[in-house]
């Protein structure tokens, strides 16, 4: 007995709480406007409202929600929570008729209930649609053609940019092949002007002082980078191919280039102290040191303002068998 009383106690409570439910669930459907004309479109919205923990089913549409009534656009379904635990849930649909007539919207049901087992409806709505009035007192009119509509700048642009493109496209290949036809050089770079080859050389030599090299035991490096720098002297300045040449064969090329015999004898002295020093491991005094460094400064100073008179020869090298005219400044 006991066990028929909780079952029906269980009934009455499942009912109660349906019924109140029932009372809580309110559904919604409305149209923007009621009157139409044929193919325009008109939104119909879809509400329904009920608390979170009652089970629902959304209805489901396809292309018509009637024979005549086409649906065009289905918004997504947009559900919102509420203050007060309820759910919001929203749904529109846009539709349109192309024929003319008063069309019937019916209910829209709405199932839900734990075994989904109610329904709500949505009240019906009439839509009239009507079509566009024709004069027939007139005269069919020929259909009209595309309207003119005035070229704007951002129509225009782009094909001004092409052309202009085009254009420098046009001009710089121009003015490649006429390059390349007389062998001149594409690109003009701004020449530097040359350093002259004293300044190269007494640049030099204020550096090799500064290093201070025959101070720290290095005599060998210092006398030789002293003849280096004097010998790239001379060939700047003389045309003497003094790198590729012995001590004795520079002295020999300078017998054909007027200079005055004391810058020529210093010249001499400090050759020969170098290849003492590099070949026969010869240890000069401080004082010798010194004086090779002077002498070479001595000797670029004193050289460095003699020209040559033929210009034909100013850039042809010389060796032991060439001879050049030379005057002092």
């Amino acid at each position: 007995m006991l066990y028929f009383k909780n079952i029906l106690i269980i009934i009455i409570l499942g009912a109660a709480t349906n019924y109140i439910a029932a009372q809580n669930i309110k559904v919604d459907a409305v149209l923007d406007t009621n009157i139409m004309l044929i193919g325009d479109q008109v939104d119909y919205r879809l509400q329904m409202q009920l608390p979170k923990n009652v089970p629902f089913l959304w209805p489901a549409f396809q292309d018509t929600l009637t024979g005549e009534i086409e649906i065009v656009k289905q918004s997504n379904i947009d559900t919102t929570t509420l203050k007060d635990g309820y759910l919001s849930i929203k749904q529109i649909l846009t539709l349109t008729v192309f024929d003319s007539g008063y069309y019937l919207i019916p209910p829209v049901e709405f199932i839900y209930g734990n075994d989904y087992e109610s329904i709500a409806e949505t009240e019906p709505h009439l839509l009239n649609v009507f079509t566009v009035e024709v004069d027939t007192s007139k005269a069919i009119m020929p259909i009209k053609g595309p309207i003119s509509a005035p070229l704007t700048f951002a129509e225009i642009w782009p094909w001004a940019l092409l052309v202009i493109i085009i254009l420098l496209i046009a001009g710089l290949s121009f003015y490649f092949l006429k390059k390349r036809k007389k062998k001149e050089p594409i690109l003009f770079k701004k020449s530097k002007p040359k350093v002259p080859p004293h300044q190269i050389a007494l640049d030099e030599l204020e550096r090799l002082e500064t290093e201070k090299l025959w101070q720290r035991d290095l005599i060998k490096d210092y006398h030789t980078q002293l003849t280096d720098i004097i010998r790239t002297y001379i060939e700047g300045t003389f045309r003497i191919q003094a790198m590729e040449m012995t001590t004795w064969e520079i002295i020999h090329a300078f017998g054909m280039v007027k200079i005055e015999k004391e810058n020529l004898e210093i010249l001499r002295e400090m050759l020969v102290t170098s290849d003492l020093v590099k070949f026969a491991k010869l240890n000069p005094m401080p004082d010798e040191n010194n004086k090779s460094l002077t002498d070479a400064i001595s000797f670029v100073k004193s050289t460095m303002i003699v020209k040559s008179t033929e210009t034909k020869q100013e850039n042809k090298p010389i060796d032991q068998h060439t001879s050049v005219d030379v005057v002092e400044a």
